[in-house]
């Protein structure tokens, strides 16, 4: 490969994943020639690929997502295969997307030159995430496991990129190479909508990956108690069957499939609010910076969120929108009701939202950090 040269390595297919795509959006604009590495898991997709200034290679054994430790086998194999197309490659840097593809970058590396850099981008808290088992024993042999590969790929790494302020605070402020690049929305491609709010109606929108059915069903439960409300489900993701099925059974509850990062702004219009209500048994929701909830501020729409989180309390000190517990079907149509009934404060909620973005969290500002730490790499 030519110089300035990266390959990131994703646990994913790559059909959609926004976040890789706009990095290496930005570091292609920015002259560095970008390659992700991907995971093949349906084995239909094709083998190369190139979308604008992304090339993408997949490779990897046909697997399932969500199985767990039942994958482990296949992510063996996996990283075996990503390791040697990144070989292949001869990159100057190697950008490992989450906790899940470490083992892949670190596995290349011993075939690279010394000279070539590795980058972590953690999307999440990992040894929280929904990836770990829940039954007290598998948990801690995981997230031993989790821990010791954090910290043999932290001690190579040149650079950690994590996605949320939070994580820093909770777990990486001693990592002396760390950058928050937020998933944080384009602001010029969410237009908020000129339609004066109504008290008739509160359509409430999720759009985003669809892995906690429990928290949608929560929501589709929720509408059936007002006529007013209605909820909107995009998105695909290992719970999209589960929700869809369910979704059936519920009065004013739409869904739809897989949507690509152009598509996803056009879904927020004719949506009222936002839904960014997670299962809070899983640790990492109380770090996490929700995407769909960014989206929908940008587009002028207020959140729901879930309390206690930092996402939360920076929904309750900014006047973005309302937070919940998350498990009470009663106390989330209470926060509906408080925003279908009074549209001038939900239309006020929206405007702050939308500044919040312009002034604070925009992928403008994430991607000029994301630039630049790569600038100063060498």
């Amino acid at each position: 490969m030519s110089a300035r040269s990266v390959a990131m390595i994703v646990s994913n297919e790559m059909l959609s994943d926004p976040r890789v795509e706009k990095e290496a959006a930005a570091l292609a604009a920015a002259g560095w020639k970008v390659t992700a590495v991907a995971w093949g898991r349906s084995g239909t997709a094709p083998a190369k690929e190139t979308r604008g200034s992304l090339d993408i290679v997949r490779t990897g054994p046909v697997a399932p997502y969500g199985a767990g430790l039942k994958s482990l086998g296949l992510f063996r194999a996996f990283w075996a295969d990503a390791a040697r197309e990144v070989v292949a490659l001869r990159p100057d840097v190697v950008h490992c997307h989450d906790m899940d593809t470490a083992s892949a970058g670190l596995a290349a590396l011993k075939e690279l030159p010394a000279s070539t850099k590795l980058v972590l981008d953690w999307h999440e808290l990992y040894r929280e995430s929904r990836m770990i088992p829940r039954k007290p024993l598998l948990r801690r042999v995981a997230q031993a496991f989790v821990d010791r590969l954090e910290r043999k790929a932290h001690a190579r790494a040149s650079l950690l990129i994590v996605a949320a302020p939070a994580m820093v605070e909770e777990r990486y402020a001693a990592f002396e190479r760390v950058l928050v690049v937020e998933n944080a929305p384009d602001a010029e491609r969410f237009t908020p909508s000129d339609e004066l709010a109504s008290a008739d109606r509160l359509r409430v929108c999720y759009v985003g990956a669809k892995r906690y059915a429990e928290s949608l069903e929560l929501l589709m439960r929720a509408v059936q108690a007002d006529e007013r409300f209605s909820a909107y489900l995009a998105g695909s993701g290992v719970a999209e069957a589960e929700v869809a099925r369910t979704a059936a059974g519920y009065d004013r509850v739409d869904v739809s499939g897989a949507f690509t990062a152009e598509e996803a702004a056009g879904l927020y219009a004719g949506c009222d609010a936002v839904f960014a209500v997670y299962d809070a048994k899983v640790g990492n929701i109380r770090v996490a910076l929700p995407v769909k909830a960014l989206e929908g501020m940008a587009a002028g729409l207020p959140v729901i969120a879930n309390q206690g989180t930092w996402f939360g309390r920076m929904v309750e000190r900014e006047g973005v929108g309302v937070t919940v517990g998350g498990t009470d079907v009663d106390e989330l149509v209470s926060a509906l009701r408080l925003l279908a009934d009074d549209p001038e404060r939900r239309a006020e909620m929206g405007r702050r939202g939308r500044a919040y973005i312009e002034q604070h969290m925009n992928w403008a500002d994430a991607s000029a950090r994301l630039v630049d730490a790569y600038e100063h790499l060498a």
